[in-house]
């Protein structure tokens, strides 16, 4: 007979093998097994089963979205501006974090605009400015 820590890992270890092999598998087992460790015994059995139970469901949503190929994430990956990338140019904007501080950021890559100490540059900020 197994600990109950054993046996929870192998359902969860189970629940998983119906997936197809591969990254997609060994993701959704390493974050079902971290989720399962800081449990309780009691919590780990319910969250076990309910791992095994819904297995096959799990399988069916991870199968019906295939994962896109590397062109296919090339192609949709946007990429800065060739002259921000290069530093050459950036058009400053003015912008605020959720809790209401101003900043400045280029409006093409978000790259913010500091002078090093304090995330900010001096008084000398112009929006719109050459970068």
């Amino acid at each position: 007979m197994r600990c109950a820590p054993c046996r929870r890992h192998w359902q969860v270890r189970s629940a998983t093998a119906t997936l197809p092999r591969g990254p997609v598998r060994d993701r959704y087992r390493a974050e079902l097994l971290a989720e399962l460790d800081p449990l309780t015994v009691s919590a780990q059995a319910k969250f076990a089963t309910g791992v095994l139970a819904s297995s096959l469901a799990l399988r069916r949503a991870v199968s019906s979205h295939p994962s896109p190929t590397p062109v296919e994430v090339a192609m949709t990956t946007p990429r800065k501006p060739l002259l921000c990338r290069t530093n050459l140019h950036h058009d400053w904007e003015s912008a605020h974090t959720p809790d209401g501080q101003r900043f400045v950021r280029c409006a093409n890559c978000h790259k913010e605009r500091g002078d090093g100490r304090t995330g900010m540059s001096g008084a000398g900020i112009s929006i719109g400015g050459m970068g």
